[in-house]
């Protein structure tokens, strides 16, 4: 079985506000959280200091954890579990933030937790919005010459990327092979869209563990 790419997020970057004084909030920052390795390589290009910064840093998921560790950064805390804001949120790390400066370095859009929840817990929070994520162009053209010969799987990983795939959808072609996902909300909005939906443990392994689990079954060839 030949696996095939179908990006469904383009990122573009986002130029720093010059209003902000960047090198102070590096200086004074306790914490450093990443949503995404996206944001983890994105952010060098304003740190305007040495890269990755010295305090402890904080990734979303293991992606971002190991893009931490392969900069260099040798404090890293990441979650245990799903790869997701809620799961980061319940470290003990994240618990006694009170007085704390923690710098969040973000896409533009998407799900706006960390910072409020951080902020409840008593943390002074600014964020860097890095990139912003959009269609990539051609998409359309793409998914129906790809349908001529459809995929016996899928995979998603992002809510945001299942809206890109719903939107360039083929009118009429059905959703007749499965979806697999890594995570319970991905899941439950292909479901909504009707997809047949297989939840992953998360990352990349999960998904390639669930993959191969399913094609090894008779009932599925």
């Amino acid at each position: 079985m030949q696996p095939v790419e179908l990006p469904l997020l383009e990122l573009v970057p986002i130029p720093p506000d010059g209003d902000r004084d960047l090198c102070k909030e590096a200086a004074d920052a306790e914490l450093v959280i990443a949503v995404s390795p996206s944001a983890v390589a994105l952010g060098r290009a304003w740190w305007p200091q040495t890269w990755p910064p010295a305090c402890a840093v904080a990734g979303v998921g293991a992606g971002t954890a190991r893009a931490w560790r392969a900069a260099g950064a040798q404090q890293v805390i990441e979650p245990q579990g799903d790869g997701d804001s809620e799961a980061l949120l319940a470290h003990s790390a994240l618990q006694q933030v009170a007085g704390q400066r923690i710098l969040i370095l973000r896409g533009e859009g998407g799900r706006d937790l960390l910072g409020p929840t951080l902020q409840s817990r008593g943390a002074e929070v600014s964020e860097w919005l890095c990139y912003r994520r959009q269609t990539p162009a051609g998409l359309a053209a793409r998914l129906a010459e790809l349908m001529r010969d459809p995929p016996a799987a899928w995979s998603v990983t992002s809510s945001e990327a299942l809206a890109h795939l719903e939107a360039a959808w083929p009118a009429g072609a059905p959703r007749s092979a499965p979806l697999f996902a890594p995570h319970p909300r991905i899941a439950e909005a292909a479901r909504r869209a009707g997809w047949m939906t297989v939840l992953s443990e998360s990352g990349d392994a999960g998904l390639m563990a669930a993959l191969r689990t399913w094609f090894d079954v008779s009932d599925h060839d």
